[in-house]
């Protein structure tokens, strides 16, 4: 089964029909989808900010163990309703150039947070004063300009959708 196959059988599923067709069909997950990022999205900047040092108190670990909660959250309904509306229009999307721009970028961030949780973030608790080491800022900054690419090429995918 090739790609386009796939997207094919997706947007033709009863979800993609209904993203597609319905009167809420797309409002409804897009509203959602922009409430998962601002769950998740703002948990992410509050924990880049404290990484950059930008916010001081409390401690990283403390700080990223209150937000948990809510990046799980908003990570849940951007998944869900992110996997809706691409099934809502696949045979376009897949072919986007900003839209792969777009899984580019988020795959990045996951590679980036990946190193960051598995290397600078084990010492976590020796970080003094409050004060985040050299790697954990570059993860901040690497983390939050990588978002502000993902904001972009997302605005830019409806402006670069194929003609099937």
């Amino acid at each position: 089964m090739s790609v386009l196959e796939i997207c094919q059988w997706l947007q033709e599923t009863p979800a993609g029909r209904m993203v597609r067709e319905g009167y809420w069909g797309y409002g409804v997950p897009q509203i959602a989808h922009l409430a998962g990022m601002a769950l998740f999205g703002g948990a992410v900047v509050v924990d880049d900010l404290r990484l950059l040092g930008a916010i001081r108190r409390p401690e990283f670990r403390e700080l990223s163990s209150q937000l948990v909660v809510v990046k799980w959250i908003g990570f849940l309904v951007l998944t869900v309703t992110g996997i809706l509306l691409f099934m809502s229009d696949a045979t376009r999307f897949y072919k986007n150039p900003s839209f792969l721009i777009k899984i580019g970028l988020l795959i990045l961030i996951a590679l980036n947070a990946w190193f960051f949780r598995s290397g600078v973030y084990r010492d976590a608790d020796r970080w003094a004063d409050g004060a985040s080491p050299a790697g954990a800022r570059m993860a901040g900054a690497v983390s939050l300009f990588l978002w502000v690419c993902v904001i972009a090429a997302s605005r830019a995918i409806g402006f670069t959708l194929p003609d099937v």
